[in-house]
């Protein structure tokens, strides 16, 4: 009768190992798994073969296109999803005096209209965030 209540903790060591090395392969494929596309297929539908435009650079291109916009301080442009179907997430940073809707209409029809065009993707979704920039107040002397 000893014997028996003594075995009962291996299965339980063998359960508990198991589930901790399903958790850390869980861990590592998430990891693993882009959440950007690398490389899109430029060309509209279907795709000219060969033709493809890595994520970063048509992200930094919006980003500068966005950055030179009148009232923009500051432009960050981030592509994801799949290569299939990109989506773009853009942040501006804009100056007190510009109004956010100039902003967003100028972003439209500049920037991400131009990217659209040049990737052949002209229903991409895009998401922007605006936020005015924090201005110190000065002192009076």
């Amino acid at each position: 009768m000893a014997a028996i209540r003594h075995h009962w903790w291996w299965p339980a060591v063998i359960a508990a190992l198991a589930l901790v090395a399903l958790l850390a392969l869980g861990w590592l494929l998430a990891q693993l798994r882009r959440h950007r596309p690398g490389t899109l297929s430029v060309g509209g539908t279907p795709p000219q073969e060969g033709v493809e435009l890595r994520d970063r650079a048509l992200s930094d291109a919006i980003a500068a296109g966005a950055g030179a916009l009148p009232g923009v301080e500051h432009a960050a442009v981030r592509i994801t999803g799949r290569p299939a179907h990109p989506r773009t997430r853009v942040r501006l940073t804009l100056t007190p005096q510009r109004a956010p809707g100039a902003a967003l209409d100028a972003l439209c029809e500049g920037p991400l209209r131009t990217a659209h065009r040049s990737t052949g993707f002209p229903d991409m979704p895009t998401e922007v965030r605006l936020q005015v920039a924090r201005r110190t107040p000065r002192r009076a002397e």
